[in-house]
């Protein structure tokens, strides 16, 4: 089903296929480009005034937002028109089917801590839990929105051991890696297989809904099952702890994705690169720097060892930096993702110039 929002689509899922070959087509990058459309009219929230929680899961919210989003944007280059409905902050879904809870504090959700958790019973999903139960009603009811203009994604999912160290704060999962180590194993492989059952549940869902492409809380778009795989509790880690407990998890999942990026949490998890280097079906790297890391120009080495070792690569990017990038990485395996543009225009020529450099 063609989306009537997206005007190169052939064009644009030909470039997003040879980014997840590691190749290119004509001799520029992929880029995420999205502009303002200038036919926007704000069309005012009329539901029930709530805080942030109490919207989280409400279906017509969702919908709402899924309808201002497509009417505000132009999707260039191979952005594509996704809806992914953004319910606490794309971080407790996991969490909240286990049966955590969680708050908001400077605007971001946060799980409340479970510190019994090793003495409760190993997490298996249900997809009759109310929770469930109304992430299906939230993506049924913005699907009706969408209709052909897109597609929606399936819930975002946090990893395994990031989600743990909520639960167990990440203080005391530092301990707890080094004083019951079997307690942490046996409640990071229960909650991997619990990530699978669950995202591949949700997963028909959005198939069942006539949709099938994927793009998570990141923009670049996959044809089948795609998730950005991560360990952000691993900035914490050794090179050895990690390939005990991380690993383990990250091959299942990634065993089960059709495509996945590793989202790098910052530069220090590049002491894991080796170790990811061996998941079979792991496609490539999201550059996700620490704030004082500065431009991913600052890291042209680090970028070109990613493309050596055969992974594809998305980093977010100025309009400079994207040409510095694509000149001195080619065009091969590599998607931008620019800043949002005042309009078409504006975005064309920021795309006519990453062309030129690569």
């Amino acid at each position: 089903m063609p989306f009537t929002l997206k005007t190169n689509e052939p064009e644009a899922r030909e470039r997003l296929r040879a980014f997840w070959r590691g190749e290119s087509v004509g001799g520029r990058p992929a880029l995420i480009v999205e502009a303002d459309n200038p036919t926007f009219v704000d069309k005012p929230w009329r539901g029930p005034t709530l805080d942030t929680k109490g919207l989280d899961l409400l279906p017509e919210w969702h919908a709402w937002c899924a309808d201002q989003h497509l009417r505000r944007t132009l999707f260039l280059a191979e952005a594509m028109p996704g809806v992914t409905p953004c319910w606490g902050s794309h971080l407790v879904t996991v969490s909240t089917l286990v049966g955590a809870d969680y708050e908001y504090h400077g605007g971001s959700a946060w799980i409340r801590p479970i510190p019994d958790v090793y003495e409760r019973p190993l997490p298996v999903f249900d997809p009759e839990h109310p929770v469930a139960r109304s992430i299906e009603h939230v993506w049924r009811r913005t699907a009706e929105v969408v209709g052909s203009r897109g597609f929606v994604n399936g819930p975002v999912f946090m990893d395994p051991y990031t989600t743990l160290s909520q639960f167990r704060t990440p203080q005391q999962l530092c301990l707890d890696v080094v004083e019951r180590p079997e307690d942490v194993f046996r409640w990071g492989e229960a909650l991997s297989e619990f990530y699978v059952a669950a995202h591949n549940h949700f997963y028909r869902l959005v198939k069942s809904l006539g949709y099938g492409d994927s793009t998570t809380w990141l923009q670049v778009m996959a044809e089948g099952r795609m998730e950005a795989v991560q360990c952000d509790f691993a900035v914490m880690l050794s090179p050895e702890m990690y390939g005990r407990f991380v690993m383990p998890d990250l091959r299942r999942v990634t065993q089960y994705l059709d495509f996945s990026l590793y989202h790098l949490d910052g530069t220090c998890q590049r002491r894991f690169l080796d170790l990811l280097g061996t998941l079979p079906k792991l496609n490539g790297i999201q550059w996700n720097p620490e704030p004082p890391a500065g431009s991913p120009v600052q890291w042209l080495d680090a970028l070109k060892d990613i493309r050596r070792r055969g992974w594809s690569l998305y980093v977010w990017a100025s309009v400079d930096d994207a040409v510095v990038l694509a000149s001195e990485l080619g065009p091969d395996g590599l998607c931008l993702a620019l800043p949002r543009f005042r309009g078409e225009k504006e975005a064309g020529e920021a795309i006519k110039a990453v062309h030129r450099a690569g």
